[in-house]
């Protein structure tokens, strides 16, 4: 593997199989899911075709395995000798869900991969999704030289972690960091979306994008003042929220790496999660019309 032939951009992640189960008691089975894969997907929305870094375990659906050899650069899969990870995703009427794991060993495929684990070539790459805990971003962001969007991973976002957020963004600076509303809210014990974004630039945060679900998402700029609100794409019917904010975060990546400015890139971000909403589990590229598309983009543009 050369340098040369690296992709532009990568995710590092996990590669999870979901089993859906509805509140109606309709059932999605062997959904392929992980929020790494969602990302990346949402990129792929856009015509990139990234790189991914994970584990992937023994009895792998071969649809999903098609999948992603069909819109990502793989080189970056290692191959773990125990069964894949899979878990019941059971969602109630209000919108919560509970994750029940159907395998024994889950570790390995939740701590994802390691530095050590990147191939040579992606440590060329222009810029990098990472949906981590503490320990886990210190460790990646020591190591890569490109652009790092963090998604803080929502286990680790209670006010309990509020000094441990501080130290870990003392310690590391992520270029852009993308918690969701809920779990900004928990961390700072602060409500308000403008309030949340300045404790973040205060912990030294260079770049927010606040995911608010349905209110849109709220980016920000500490250098240059920059802030604006990004509505969401209306959509008419809502089949699934799995993986929506996921998929917004690598469409935005996608966006600032290619040199829009926030709005620009929070925009493709939100038309990439209007697609996710529209089906069950990861986005189907392939089914994403790029009229369709642009025209979604155009209209949130104005």
């Amino acid at each position: 593997m050369s340098a040369g032939d690296a992709p532009r951009l990568v995710g590092v992640g996990g590669i999870f199989i979901d089993d859906i189960v509805l509140p109606s008691g309709q059932t999605y089975m062997a959904q392929l899911g992980g929020g790494v894969i969602h990302a990346l997907m949402g990129m792929v929305v856009w015509g990139e075709r990234p790189g991914l870094v994970a584990p992937m375990g023994e009895g792998f659906p071969p649809e999903s395995a098609e999948r992603l050899r069909r819109s990502l650069d793989m080189r970056g899969v290692y191959h773990l000798p125990i069964p894949q990870i899979r878990a019941w995703q059971l969602f109630e009427e209000d919108g919560s869900r509970r994750e029940m794991y159907r395998v024994r060993e889950t570790a390995p495929f939740i701590q994802g991969p390691q530095p050590t684990d990147l191939p040579e070539c992606y440590q060329q790459s222009d810029g990098y999704y990472l949906i981590q805990d503490f320990e886990g971003i210190e460790r990646w962001c020591s190591t890569l030289k490109g652009f790092v969007l963090w998604e803080p991973l929502q286990q680790i976002m209670t006010r309990e972690n509020r000094e441990k957020m501080r130290q870990t963004l003392a310690a590391c600076t992520p270029d852009l960091v993308s918690p969701n509303l809920m779990e900004a809210q928990a961390v700072y014990g602060v409500d308000d979306p403008d309030r949340l974004i300045d404790a973040l630039f205060e912990d030294g945060v260079p770049k927010v994008a606040l995911r608010m679900g349905e209110a849109g998402s709220l980016l920000a700029d500490r250098e240059t003042g920059y802030r604006v609100h990004v509505p969401p794409v209306p959509v008419e019917t809502i089949v699934d929220q799995t993986g929506a904010g996921n998929t917004y975060c690598g469409a935005l990546l996608w966006g600032v790496m290619n040199g829009y400015d926030l709005r620009h890139a929070g925009a493709a971000g939100a038309v990439a999660a209007s697609f996710c909403l529209e089906g069950v589990g990861v986005v189907d590229p392939t089914r994403v019309l790029p009229a369709e598309r642009d025209r979604r983009l155009r209209a949130l543009l104005g």
